[in-house]
């Protein structure tokens, strides 16, 4: 049976692809070993648009010793929403290119898709096979003071996006459209941008990164719930980023400042309270460990869930990590080899 990634009637992304040949950049990502971690992290390059630059992918060993860079091609912006379909590979989204790319464990790039041409923020891999993406955007605002601009739907002016959930099979048809509640964060425009599946596949849990909201949708009957938390306007002290679910159900959400780890009723647990403000991007579903990104200071770093002391650490680079992703292939008995340390 031919994986997810490899269906041969993914709808490819038409638009040409960059050519790395002439820059002396060459990828040295190595083939995945169980405990790798990647990092999208775009090399940053426009004097004009502060989250430009030459798509890239680091590759870390379980305790954050670099081991290779893929040079993402087919993008322009910041890579986005990485996560690993059942078949272990690697799939990440760049919502100004409107591009999905596709990583083998072997380390080679494959052909980026276009499922729509619309910012999408992640891809859930359902169990009944069909692929549940994430819209980052919603509404006509664009992200002041930033200089880095989105591109209006086709036959738009001003509209970014809508913020929903688009549901399609390997082959591209379009399945459902589900139209849940965003926040717009404090851009205005914000929409789906980070999310994870309750383990049932019933709900979504996600966010409008730096808004007040934890939100639930309800998928399984295509209805808006209860948020999972909510606080006030303009505090900055619950402002919401990434978010990920441990082995045991445990949600931990990236505040900025801190990790909050919850239960997915939204009852709070316990505080991991990191230096400075920056924080946002996170994977902690190993279950012992969480590696945490900070936008601002470029610091990645593995936090132990039990001790809460910081085990590991290193600097990537200011302004630029979208998302982080270890790779713990199902079945694997080396999944956790070297995570300790």
């Amino acid at each position: 049976m031919t994986s997810i990634s490899h269906d041969t009637h993914l709808p490819l992304d038409a638009t040409p692809r960059q050519s790395r040949g002439t820059d002396g950049r060459v990828s040295t990502l190595q083939p995945f070993v169980p405990g790798d971690v990647f990092v999208g992290a775009t090399q940053l390059n426009s004097p004009t648009d502060d989250h430009a630059g030459l798509g890239r992918i680091i590759q870390f060993d379980a305790k954050l010793n670099e081991k290779g860079v893929l040079w993402v091609e087919g993008t322009t912006h910041l890579i986005y929403g990485l996560n690993f379909a059942p078949d272990g590979t690697l799939w990440a989204q760049d919502p100004w290119a409107w591009t999905t790319v596709r990583v083998e464990p072997s380390g080679r790039q494959l052909p980026n898709l276009q499922f729509d041409m619309r910012a999408f923020s992640k891809v859930h891999f359902m169990a009944d096979g069909t692929l549940l993406f994430t819209e980052s955007l919603d509404g006509d605002h664009q992200p002041e003071p930033l200089t880095t601009r989105h591109r209006p739907l086709p036959g738009h002016r001003t509209h970014l996006g809508d913020g929903d959930l688009w549901r399609y099979t390997p082959d591209g048809e379009l399945v459902e459209v589900c139209e849940p509640e965003v926040h717009g964060g404090m851009s205005g425009s914000m929409g789906v941008t980070h999310s994870v599946l309750s383990p049932d596949e019933s709900r979504l849990l996600y966010v409008s990164e730096t808004g007040p909201r934890l939100m639930q949708f309800d998928l399984a009957n295509g209805r808006q719930l209860t948020d999972l938390r909510r606080g006030t306007e303009g505090d900055r002290t619950m402002m919401h980023f990434d978010l990920s679910l441990t082995p045991d159900g445990t949600l931990m959400v990236c505040m900025g400042n801190r990790v909050d780890a919850l239960t997915q009723d939204g009852v709070w647990l316990r505080t991991y309270r990191l230096p400075g403000f920056g924080w946002s991007i996170i994977d902690a579903r190993c279950g012992t460990h969480a590696y945490v990104g900070n936008w601002f200071s470029g610091e990645l770093l593995k936090l132990d869930l039990q001790s809460g002391e910081v085990v590991a650490q290193t600097i990537v680079a200011e302004k630029c990590m979208a998302g982080v992703a270890q790779y713990l292939p199902s079945g694997s008995t080396t999944a956790t080899e070297g995570q300790h340390p």
